[in-house]
């Protein structure tokens, strides 16, 4: 067992005590999430018909994953990070709550919008970092890909099939609504995950009260070089955002692709983003029981070699289910993925750099989703609806090509049979050893 994750509390449990809760938690500020995202992407289209402006909220509440992302990484590894956890949730209820005043007094535009949704996902970066650092100490008798695939499921279920479609009923009863909602799942969360501690976990990093601006920089930088010099989660990081970058090249103009190609409304648009997010839940439920038989490597192969095809598929036909079926893989490919490489990241890096490592892979990723919607509406404008979706296939062939030759269980084995480093390398040294590969 690696040297960062706990012992197994007791043979009889399946998860450590509060593992339920944590789940739960996860759960509800995905719901508050799900609420607030697609409420405040309406609000600005009740506020004016601006599509620049309407853009801008939705641009804000993208931005700190490329701006604030990788220095809150750093943050949590100088937090108490079950105490943040709560605190993360407090905050974001406190921020709601502030806005639905603003409702209430009918002083809603576009700027405060967009302040809204910038600090909301400002708090969330942080948050969804800290859910993946503690749940290595939760894991009891189970593995990690199971832990990693309950806690993924509750937020996808929560976030992306209950979330949209009750933010935009309770909006269209009142426009506070969906917020009051929101926020009150966010205050839910914070006494859920308030007071879950497993036994023996740290309460923070010492040095925590010296963190000062130049250091929080330095450390950033040093979680980028510690992630580009392990070759393995380097490997892992750009195929993953090669994936990314070819989802969003799609979803970018999918509204488009589905309304004049494939012929539908609004609503089967809807309905088949809906069929696609139930690829997605399967994947999470299915990612263990593919990792126990296949191994972690060639069940990344596997997620690789499925995704080009389903992508030819949609762009050759003109038939809705048609194109819903084929892309339901892509769903399954990308959640199974998700799964596998969070587990990964989990058992590889030191714990008490987690945050670092694992904000500089997320910053590779989110900073790459906005070229690729940029891409994706460049091909379609200069080659049509349908030539997305061929650059998608392209871009993942080669990743399959490449997954072939430096993702098989015998190259991902021997990373994750030994364990990770103990201690994190020191930022301000250039020679530091700062990988398990060197």
């Amino acid at each position: 067992m690696p040297a960062s994750l706990p012992a197994p509390v007791s043979s009889r449990r399946r998860f450590a005590p509060g593992f339920g809760r944590l789940v739960s938690a996860n759960t509800m500020s995905g719901l508050g999430d799900g609420i607030r995202i697609i409420a405040l992407s309406v609000y600005a289209a009740t506020v004016t018909d601006d599509p620049v402006q309407v853009s801008l909220v939705t641009v804000a509440g993208e931005l700190p994953w490329l701006l604030v992302g990788p220095f809150a990484g750093t943050l949590i590894d100088h937090v108490d990070r079950w105490r943040a956890l709560w605190i993360c949730d407090a905050a974001r209820s406190l921020v709601l709550a502030c806005f639905t005043a603003l409702v209430l007094a009918d002083r809603v535009g576009i700027a405060a919008l967009a302040v809204t949704a910038f600090l909301l996902t400002s708090v969330e970066t942080m948050a969804d970092n800290l859910a993946q650092a503690v749940i290595p100490q939760m894991v009891g008798t189970r593995s990690l890909d199971t832990a990693n695939s309950r806690v993924l499921s509750g937020r996808l279920i929560t976030m992306e099939f209950l979330g949209p479609p009750v933010g935009t009923a309770l909006f269209a009863l009142a426009h506070l609504l969906p917020f009051g909602v929101a926020t009150v799942c966010f205050a839910v969360s914070t006494v859920l995950v308030f007071g879950v501690r497993p036994a023996g976990a740290a309460s923070g990093d010492k040095s925590a009260g010296r963190l000062s601006p130049r250091l929080l920089g330095a450390q950033t930088a040093q979680g980028v070089r510690w992630l580009w010099r392990h070759r393995l989660l380097r490997t892992v990081c750009l195929l993953m955002a090669l994936l990314n970058f070819a989802v969003l090249a799609v979803l970018g103009i999918a509204v488009l692709y589905a309304m004049h190609t494939l012929g539908v409304g609004e609503t089967v648009y809807g309905l088949l983003l809906l069929v696609i997010a139930a690829g997605g839940l399967l994947g999470l439920v299915i990612a263990p029981k593919v990792v126990a038989v296949a191994g972690r490597g060639r069940s990344l192969q596997l997620v690789f070699a499925m995704s080009p095809l389903p992508f030819v598929v949609a762009a050759m036909t003109s038939n809705a289910l048609v194109a819903a079926c084929a892309l339901v893989f892509v769903g399954i490919a990308v959640s199974i993925s998700n799964v596998i490489t969070t587990t990964l990241r989990q058992e590889l890096v030191p714990e008490e750099s987690f945050g670092r490592v694992n904000g500089a892979y997320r910053l590779v990723l989110n900073g790459l989703a906005p070229l690729g919607g940029l891409t994706g509406g460049f091909v379609a404008d200069q080659a049509g609806l349908r030539a997305p979706f061929l650059l998608a296939a392209a871009l993942l062939a080669v990743a399959a090509l490449a997954s072939f030759r430096l993702l098989s269980n015998r190259a991902v084995e021997p990373f994750t049979d030994r364990p990770a480093a103990t201690s994190a390398p020191d930022p301000a040294s250039p020679t530091s050893t700062e990988t398990a590969d060197q």
